[in-house]
């Protein structure tokens, strides 16, 4: 999309909050657009649509195009745009997707810069709520119901009750395939042989898999199918995107330590309370204060969001005087939130059976390629697990080995090498 029509889509934004392509026409319609942006101003809930067909496809087409908005000076808050159409087909069920009126389905682009509704990040939130709302799951629908939640504070109930009708979604197709199942198969997908760490991080990786694949055992029935995953492509790998995700590394990590700061805890010997004062200094120290943004690792960054995400979930259970247990990451890319079911992964000939988000679930089951996590590396795009970069590589930021402090605290003995 040329410069002339970015700024045609801010000024769309910064007027009405939304923004229609021609292409995009009847994609909702227009009395019920009309509808959920007059009760976002009317709320003064900043959520901006953005429907723009993707040029060229690629599941990370809509992403950039959000990034190149917001940058060119449209307003923070929510938005909502589209990284990919699917012609109508044959599927197994129609839950898990957005859908148009023809039928057609929908790979979203949801990011969020600031605070919606006193919310620090929803995205998930929403991924979850426009997908499994209802089944089939209208576009215009689920966002109404977005904007509605947030204007009337049945937000959460609304997010609660998709993600009830995903596990059952989920469980019922797992029940359907009781007394299927597949073995775990060593992986290491980072083997280096010029440096020698393959073998030591291999051995790592392995163990930690093979112990949560263990403690997994009774809860989930692992999927038949192994899901071959392809190579990184180099346009995968957008500086503004990492810019983004370091800034919001930043406020992630600042509001784990406010809500530190707002909770008073009597019994200081809580271990969930001291776990949440672990993971601020654990996400504080993979992500210095004093570092400037563009010298900072975007797989640190991604590191310091799960940090900070357990963080606030050991505060809560320090809270409630529970117990903490921290919930596991999407392997393929921790910036998914969490993973819903596990899938067996297949890269250079290696297997393992790693937990995965809905969004990639359903990316893998229809053959489309996923959002895995990717960096550059000497010059190289590379999906995450395949570089040197520790704690991450071999933990899959905590999905494989959930104890990411110890492992921080343990040692980061493989140096990151070149950034680039």
């Amino acid at each position: 999309m040329s410069e002339t029509a970015i700024d045609e889509v801010v000024a769309d934004l910064l007027e009405t909050g939304a923004h229609v392509d021609p292409a995009a026409d009847g994609w909702i319609p227009p009395e019920q657009l009309a509808s959920i942006t007059a009760t976002a101003r009317e709320a003064e809930i900043p959520v901006h649509v953005v429907l723009v067909p993707p040029e060229g496809g690629g599941i990370r087409a809509g992403d950039d195009l959000l990034v190149r908005v917001h940058d060119a000076g449209a307003p923070d808050g929510l938005y909502v745009g589209v990284n990919n159409v699917y012609e109508a087909a044959a599927r197994e069920s129609d839950s898990g997707y957005a859908t148009l009126p023809d039928g057609s389905t929908l790979s979203l682009a949801v990011q969020q810069w600031g605070e919606v509704a006193g919310r620090s990040e929803i995205t998930g939130e929403v991924e979850t709520l426009l997908a499994w709302s209802e089944a089939p799951a209208a576009l215009g629908d689920g966002l109404q119901r977005v904007v509605e939640g947030l204007a009337d504070d049945s937000f959460e109930a609304e997010v609660e009750a998709a993600r009830q009708a995903r596990d059952d979604h989920l469980d019922a197709r797992a029940a359907e395939r009781a007394g299927e199942g597949t073995s775990l198969e060593s992986w290491i997908p980072f083997a280096d042989d010029e440096t020698g760490v393959g073998d030591y991080l291999g051995v790592l990786l392995l163990g930690a898999a093979l112990l949560v694949a263990v403690s997994r055992f009774r809860r989930r029935q692992p999927a038949p199918r192994t899901f071959v995953l392809p190579e990184s492509v180099l346009d995968r790998v957008r500086a503004a995107g990492d810019a983004e995700l370091v800034r919001r590394a930043r406020r992630d990590v600042l509001a784990l330590g406010e809500a530190i700061d707002g909770l008073e805890m009597s019994g200081s010997g809580s271990p969930a309370w001291a776990a949440a004062l672990d993971h601020y200094e654990a996400a504080g120290r993979v992500l210095p204060a004093d570092l400037p943004d563009d010298a900072a690792d975007p797989l640190d960054a991604a590191g310091a969001v799960v940090l900070a995400t357990r963080g606030l979930e050991a505060l809560a259970a320090a809270e409630r005087g529970a117990e903490f247990t921290p919930s596991t990451p999407c392997f393929l890319n921790p910036l998914h939130g969490e993973a819903a079911v596990d899938r067996t992964l297949e890269h250079d000939g290696r297997t393992v059976e790693a937990p995965v988000c809905t969004t990639c679930r359903r990316d893998l089951e229809a053959g489309r390629r996923p959002d895995v996590l990717d960096v550059v590396v000497r010059g190289t795009p590379r999906h995450y697990f395949e570089t040197d970069r520790e704690p991450w590589a071999s933990t899959g930021f905590g999905a494989l080995e959930p104890d990411l402090v110890r492992r921080l605290h343990a040692d980061r003995s493989v140096e990151r090498g070149d950034r680039g």
